[in-house]
């Protein structure tokens, strides 16, 4: 069985009162109760003097209800930090980019800081190991409440400088920046020809925001430099963490949706966790199935490849059904862990509680593979550059999908890292730019077998084509993206059975002058009228690209049409998706009914979540 953990749990009532809701957990399924735990309060006075009665306590009481424990140990954040370390000499804040005024959170480039942390997780692994109760710990490394991002926004208004911006204004932050710069390119001359600027030494670089930006490459540098340090970070904690707890499952906690600002990229830290046989708890869900799909998918995919362990946290207040649909969620994914506040399941008296839906269904929880072929790319470069989430089109277009068809998604360095490589299909949507490595690198994989559907050809950083994508598709120098309002006729390949049901879609979208080896799936009819003449053109065509295929689909997409549309939108690229499925990768669409949710294979069988919050075969 799985993972099951309460936080936030009533240590502050009386003992019998804690006792009872003890009892009221463990007999509900949960295995574990998590405490936070503040290195103000078990270091409070002075370096070495550690003070253990408090928790001692608490865990006392967990071991006699039968539980496990979790602590989550903050140590970066400042609510959590001692008075005689934040005013010390040794402690260095984190520094903002657009004030340059200082935040008290500890700023990850300071090594003295990495010297407090190694000791205190030593003395911390010596005291409680001994016990044997951990389930597992969880570091509490950065941020403002301890997860492996930068400061956000805080909970204490004016306690602190804080808000949403980049932490990377200080001396040591900058000198980082200069040396990882000269670490790529050796020399200014060359970072000058790459960034279009003119600076005479790497000395005289300094981080910047977008709006001072010389290019886009040089921004998408500065944007992995602030990310990769804190991977680095979170590696350091990973390390340390694994060197003094050998044997105990460690989750790297991280949230959000990877907001540039946040210096979080999900890919990198699952790689980080799985080097160290750890996992990534993410702090992320709230009470609806595909808002949580779209929150978490993308880490459920990193963990998946590069074979680090999940558990999934909630943001704030969940109501009971939200937690049956949480756990269907993380019954589907096969995660280890899911993790629910005590106010969120304790027992109602006008209404089930979450605690019902936990025991209901705690044998659903269990870490397994889930093995998808079908990728969807996850357009992150473009979200970073553009300063925003994922945006809405590719929100609704994941949700659209995962009604029908079990799915993973990649960005940029799961591709540079392979991640193709297990899958059979790559669905490529509504993207503009990416860095040329990784349009190169989906061209590998489909010259190799792979087979791409997209509706758009993604530019380099600085908007330039990339020959070799465009020849997937059967694009040359002369094709044309064509506009104007026309009929397209099916012209669907023998084994498109959904598609040939169709007889014509309207589009004011195709493309002409394509490789002779382009093979029309929607073409309109040439025509003369008055001065005008309509030329050859397709709005849908697929291409043979060495042992792989391309497919593209230029009219507007709605995934969610009616059959019976006259316009578009229309279902022809659902379609062509669930014939792609069916013919490259042997997968059924699965169809819901009414009163359904969403359906998920688990091992060989359909489980089904209901708008009930029942979960059960149909």
């Amino acid at each position: 069985m799985g993972e099951i953990v309460v936080g936030g749990f009533p240590f502050d009532k009386d003992t019998e009162e804690v006792r009872k809701a003890l009892k009221y957990v463990k007999d509900h399924g949960f295995t574990s109760v998590q405490l936070s735990v503040r290195w103000r309060e078990i270091e409070p006075c002075q370096r070495g003097s550690f003070d253990w009665e408090v928790d001692d306590r608490k865990v006392r009481l967990i071991q006699e209800a039968g539980l496990k424990f979790v602590p989550f140990i903050h140590m970066g954040p400042k609510s959590v930090a001692p008075d005689w370390w934040l005013s010390g000499s040794l402690h260095k804040g984190l520094v903002c980019l657009e004030h340059h005024k200082e935040n008290p959170i500890e700023s990850i480039w300071n090594p003295m800081f990495r010297v407090e942390v190694d000791r205190v997780l030593k003395a911390y692994a010596e005291h409680y190991l001994p016990w044997d109760i951990l389930e597992s710990i969880q570091p509490g490394i950065s941020g403002d409440y301890g997860e492996a991002i930068f400061p956000v926004v805080g909970n204490w208004p004016g306690d602190y400088h804080t808000h949403r911006g980049f932490w990377c204004g200080g001396l040591d932050a900058i000198e980082d920046f200069q040396s990882a710069m000269k670490d790529k390119y050796g020399r200014i001359d060359l970072l000058n020809y790459k960034w279009r600027s003119s600076y005479q030494s790497f000395e005289e670089i300094k981080p910047f925001l977008r709006i001072f930006q010389p290019s886009r490459t040089a921004y998408m540098d500065f944007l992995l430099w602030y990310h990769k340090s804190m991977t680095d970070y979170s590696e350091f904690w990973m390390e340390t963490c694994r060197k003094h707890f050998p044997d105990t499952p460690i989750y790297l906690c991280t949230g959000g949706i990877e907001e540039p600002e946040h210096g979080s990229s999900f890919s990198d830290q699952a790689k980080i966790a799985a080097k160290y046989q750890g996992g990534i708890r993410l702090t992320n869900e709230g009470n609806n199935f595909y808002e949580n799909l779209y929150l978490t998918i993308h880490m459920h995919s990193a963990c998946e490849y590069y074979g680090s362990y999940m558990g999934l946290e909630p943001v704030g207040p969940i109501l009971p059904m939200g937690v049956a649909v949480r756990m269907y969620g993380s019954a589907a994914y096969g995660d280890r862990q899911i993790f629910h506040y005590y106010a969120n399941i304790r027992e109602r008296e006008d209404e089930t509680s979450g605690a019902e839906y936990v025991k209901k269904y705690q044998d659903l929880i269990s870490e397994r593979k889930t093995d998808q072929k079908i990728t969807f790319f996850w357009p992150l470069d473009e979200a970073l550059l553009n300063q925003t989430p994922i945006p809405d089109s590719i929100r609704a277009s994941l949700s659209a999908l995962r009604k029908n068809y079990m799915i993973n998604v990649a960005d940029e360095q799961m591709i540079l890292d392979d991640a193709l490589n297990n899958s059979k299909l790559l669905i490529l949507l509504d993207t503009s730019v990416t860095r040329t490595e990784v349009l190169e690198k989906i061209a590998d994989w489909v010259e190799k077998g792979g087979v791409l559907i997209s509706n758009c050809h993604p530019h380099d950083l600085e908007n330039r084509t990339v020959e070799r994508f465009g020849k997937i598709f059967g694009m040359n120098e002369d094709s044309e993206e064509v506009w104007g309002h026309s009929e397209y006729f099916v012209h669907a390949l023998p084994w498109m059975e959904k598609l040939q049901t169709l007889e014509q879609q309207h589009s004011m979208i195709a493309w002409n002058k394509l490789d002779t080896t382009v093979i029309p799936l929607m073409k309109n009819l040439e025509r003369k009228q008055g001065a005008t003449t309509t030329r050859e053109a397709f709005c849908a065509f697929a291409n043979r690209f060495s042992e792989g295929m391309g497919f593209y689909f230029a009219a507007p997409l709605d995934l969610d049409a009616q059959a019976d549309a006259i316009w578009t939108p229309s279902p022809a690229f659902s379609y062509l998706l669930e014939d792609c499925c069916k013919y490259f990768g042997s997968t059924e669409p699965m169809s819901l009914s009414e009163k359904q949710i969403a359906k998920s294979i688990m091992n060989g069988r359909e489980l089904v979540l209901f708008e009930d919050g029942t979960i059960g075969e149909e």
